[in-house]
């Protein structure tokens, strides 16, 4: 089943799938909404958090990608506000002093170390950083701020090992992002080492969910607007007020922000959607660039600023 879900995900095949409804999007998204009607994959927020997390691990789906060797995996735990915090750290052949903490999406929900890892290998190994993967708490068994807790005492603890002579990049997916511009305040804040670059790789800025674009595409593409709010309602506790401190640092100029080019929830400041994105000037020592084909194909370089 697995084999032919990728195989369909393929050029012709995710051309041919994607017509129809879904004929704007990028074909292999559009593919695999197809996909999903056509063997009717329970929805993500009909199951219980446990369930969900089963259902999203590794192995219960292919990657796309092998995952890149690496000369060293080391599995630590770093002392947190409520107990250990597990973290992962790729250190990829001829790896340089620069260091990437990052943080996993899911929503505050499901997502791991795991899960992340051919994400991370592949960082470690196209950028030559280290990179720590930090396993947070999860809710509902850990709600907010949990999450945010663990994520700024891992970064804490981690940048301690990086060498002045190296960068010191926070970088997250989805809700990872969320959590990695909660790491840039909260450094900020305490006057601790700030990251010299923050990587938000789709964020979520806003957990009020308010914006009209939440409503307009409520239906019908990978995150819809029922599964957000059964992220949020599982992450929050019932007499939280939703954060959204993360618009204060959005404005830090060593920031990259990466969005998907359907992505319509994410606009800037004055509700201008913005172009899809660029990459930045590459500085002297990043290399080629890798031959990948994402969206943004910086995002898999986060060692390219200028």
């Amino acid at each position: 089943m697995r084999a032919g879900a990728m195989t369909a995900l393929t050029a012709p095949f995710a051309r041919l799938l994607g017509r129809g409804a879904h004929a704007q999007l990028d074909s292999q998204v559009a593919a695999v909404l197809a996909l999903q009607k056509l063997l009717r994959l329970p929805a993500l927020e009909s199951m219980e958090p446990a369930a969900a997390r089963r259902f999203a691990r590794p192995g219960s789906r292919r990657s796309t990608f092998l995952p890149a060797p690496m000369e060293r995996v080391i599995d630590a735990m770093i002392a947190g506000p409520r107990g250990a915090i597990p973290v992962r750290i790729y250190v990829p052949f001829r790896a340089g002093p620069h260091w990437i903490v990052y943080l996993h999406g899911g929503g505050g929900v499901i997502g791991s170390i795991a899960a992340s890892e051919p994400v991370t290998r592949l960082l470690a190994a196209q950028t030559g950083f280290t990179v720590a993967s930090v396993g947070y708490r999860l809710g509902p068994e850990d709600r907010h701020p949990a999450a945010i807790e663990d994520s700024c005492a891992a970064w804490d603890a981690l940048v301690t090992r990086i060498p002045r002579s190296g960068k010191a990049v926070v970088a997250g997916d989805s809700f990872g992002g969320f959590l990695s511009a909660h790491v840039d305040r909260h450094a900020m804040i305490r006057g601790t080492r700030q990251p010299d670059l923050q990587v938000l790789i789709y964020p979520i800025t806003d957990l009020t969910l308010t914006s009209p674009t939440i409503d307009q595409f409520a239906d019908g593409y990978l995150l819809t607007k029922a599964m957000m709010q059964w992220f949020r309602s599982n992450y929050l506790r019932d007499s939280d007020d939703p954060p959204r401190p993360v618009a204060r640092v959005l404005g830090r100029p060593h920031r990259r922000r990466a969005r998907g080019g359907r992505d319509r929830r994410i606009r800037p400041a004055g509700g201008r959607r913005r172009p899809p994105c660029r990459p930045p000037a590459p500085c002297r020592d990043a290399g080629p660039p890798p031959p990948l084909s994402w969206p943004c194909p910086w995002v898999s370089q986060p060692g390219r600023w200028g």
